[in-house]
């Protein structure tokens, strides 16, 4: 029996033997897969930072590219951008939300290696961050030909009318009328016309009741300088009307016109004109409808665009303006005693009727 306890006390150790080593390796292999999963998941982490990093680059190079573009793209494109920015700052948001999950389990670990690559991405997330902040900055102001359109409301006014001013005449005409007695005499009529460039010449755009049946027709610029104007050709079915001058192409400014097809109910406008002879006056309103029918002694005159723009006699002819200072259309008439409505010939009617007028010298 005596020989028997050896064979024990080695069994023993044995087992203790084999019971630390499965502890160990089991320890030993729980810490690898802990190790492993986390490495994974700060792989992981950034791979989607890179990702962000790319979309940050495309935005950047977008803003870039619209800064050098024309200004109609400007509109679209910033709330395609502010889109864009708001979905990175959310992927940012998830990114730091699982950044800062793993951080918690590699502390428990107390593993530096991931920490240190925690860390690494924690400022990777910063940088990107700031740089987004860089470029909702950008996007927000945009500044064209010295005049700074700023996408939401804070928008400038004064400065869109110092652009548009000079483009803008007052005109002037005489006709003569018969009183009961036979006897003749005339009487002065104003409205106002814009500059335009035609095949490369100056004319001045004005409704045709402001010039029909007059005589010695005049524009007056900004500046004080006055032409002799006559008519190239005119529609009273659209009441439109085109003047040639002698003015220079280099000495005035000439406004853009642009399609009216995209307008919409609610979109800002203003009116520049010279309403009872009050010449450089700016009034703004919206479009307040569209499509409408004017009935005139000459007829009908279709899809008439409804402004709030208060106009008054004398805005006649005045050019109708987005807030990018493009002409949208044609000031034509009022409704008597009524306030916030008023009409404009579409700049699409335009557009179709100048290729109906040519002008040589």
């Amino acid at each position: 029996m005596a020989s028997q306890k050896p064979a024990r006390k080695i069994s023993t150790l044995v087992l203790v033997a084999l019971v630390l080593t499965s502890l160990l390796t089991g320890g030993l292999l729980g810490y690898l897969a802990s190790f492993y999963s986390n490495d994974q998941k700060v792989s992981g982490l950034q791979s989607q930072l890179q990702v962000v990093q790319t979309r940050l680059q495309a935005l950047q190079e977008n803003i870039s590219s619209i800064q050098n573009s024309f200004m109609g793209a400007l509109d679209d494109a910033g709330q395609n951008n502010a889109e864009l920015i708001s979905e990175l700052e959310n992927q940012l948001s998830a990114i730091q939300s699982q950044i800062n999950q793993v951080q918690a389990e590699v502390n428990t670990n107390q593993d530096s290696t991931l920490t240190a690559e925690i860390n690494n991405l924690k400022t990777q997330l910063s940088n990107i961050q700031q740089q987004i902040s860089n470029v909702q900055q950008t996007s927000s102001s945009v500044t064209y030909e010295n005049i700074t359109y700023v996408i939401g409301e804070n928008f400038s006014l004064s400065q869109l009318f110092e652009q548009v001013k000079v483009s803008v005449v007052v005109v002037q005409g005489l006709i003569l009328y018969s009183d009961i007695f036979g006897r003749t005499f005339y009487s002065q009529v104003q409205g106002s016309g814009f500059v335009y460039n035609h095949n490369g010449y100056v004319v001045i755009l004005t409704n045709n009741h402001v010039v029909s049946g007059a005589t010695n027709i005049t524009v007056t610029f900004t500046d004080g300088k006055e032409y002799q104007a006559s008519i190239l050709g005119s529609n009273p079915n659209t009441d439109f009307a085109v003047l040639k001058t002698a003015a220079s192409i280099d000495a005035y400014t000439p406004l853009e016109i642009v399609t009216s097809s995209t307008l919409k109910v609610g979109d800002p406008v203003i009116v520049v004109g010279t309403p009872y002879g009050l010449a450089g006056s700016m009034s703004n309103g919206i479009v307040s409808a569209l499509n409408r029918t004017l009935t005139s002694t000459n007829g009908e005159i279709s899809n008439i665009i409804q402004t709030t723009a208060p106009l008054n006699p004398g805005n006649s002819g005045g050019p109708l303006m987005n807030y990018k200072g493009q002409v949208v259309g044609i000031a034509t008439a009022i409704v008597q005693d009524s306030q916030g409505i008023g009409f404009a010939v579409p700049s699409d009617t335009i557009l179709s009727e100048l290729q109906s007028i040519s002008i040589t010298n």
